[in-house]
């Protein structure tokens, strides 16, 4: 609280907020950098500590769609969970996605209010989608948009008149190609969840990959025929890591060695591995 000149609140909220981002981790009351920060957010040393390199964004999102572990659980924000892992469709407005928040926690100990889950919905959809323009009354903070907004993954789309006449903003989800997504950047989220999803399998299908949860597809929703292509790529590069599958009944790929999760980052940046 000295050293930042923040209030106790925003000190639990920065706690929680700088492991979720992957930023650091936190055991036994002792908080450290994760090695995503040490290799990239360092001030001396990292490759992108301004979040210059709009790979950095993406792996921040990536990071916030995964969740920590938290002892033996895993923990994440629900919102990251329910629209990379859930939500299937392209458009939602604030009370559809209300109504769903409101499903999933219903056998929790301790509800959450309608306010509370309007506020988790707002948080994400100000991460990603870029401030309005702001009125008379408004603070220098209003204007300060998240700087995930520049990945353009999720936009305003007009609205919707909701049956008691009330309008409701429609927000719609890019499931576009991405070639702001690097291969490099691919590979890595590629091995990370599959080290962590399906360790002891050597092949994965195009679906697993493409419609799994928290997999790449989902998380950056990728269309199939786009993953399919990088996976293409990826063989092509790396044929001692990678080998295609493909036959009549299924398509995928074969991880024939695995590198460490370190050593894939550091060539998002350098590109010499």
């Amino acid at each position: 609280m000295s050293t930042l000149g923040l209030g106790k609140n925003m000190v639990e909220s920065l706690a929680f907020w700088v492991q979720a981002a992957g930023v650091a981790v936190k055991n036994g009351g002792v908080v450290s950098l994760t090695d995503f920060s040490k290799t990239v957010l360092v001030c001396s040393g990292g490759f992108d500590p301004f979040l210059e390199n709009l790979q950095t964004l993406w792996i921040l999102h990536w990071n916030l769609c995964q969740g920590w572990r938290d002892g033996a659980g895993l923990k994440r924000p629900y919102a990251w969970h329910f629209f990379s892992s859930v939500f299937q469709d392209d458009e939602i407005i604030a009370s559809e996605a209300i109504d769903h928040f409101a499903g999933s926690i219903a056998l929790l100990p301790k509800p959450l209010s309608a306010v509370t889950l309007r506020q988790h919905f707002d948080i994400f959809m100000r991460t990603y989608v870029p401030g309005e323009s702001t009125g008379p009354r408004s603070t220098p903070e209003d204007s300060l948009d998240s700087p995930l907004t520049a990945l353009a993954l999720v936009k305003r789309c007009g609205e919707k008149k909701l049956p008691h006449g009330k309008r409701e903003t429609v927000y719609r989800f890019n499931s576009a190609p991405k070639p702001s997504i690097s291969d490099y950047t691919f590979r890595y989220c590629l091995s990370e969840w599959w080290d962590r999803a399906y360790p002891n399998e050597m092949r994965l299908t195009l679906r697993d990959i493409s419609f799994s949860e928290g997999g790449p597809g989902r998380v950056f929703r990728l269309p199939e025929a786009d993953i399919h292509r990088r996976l293409i790529a990826l063989t092509n590069t790396h044929p001692k890591e990678w080998a295609l599958i493909e036959s009549q009944n299924q398509r995928g790929i074969q991880r024939s060695s695995r590198r460490d999760s370190n050593s894939l980052l550091k060539s998002i940046y350098n590109r010499l591995s």
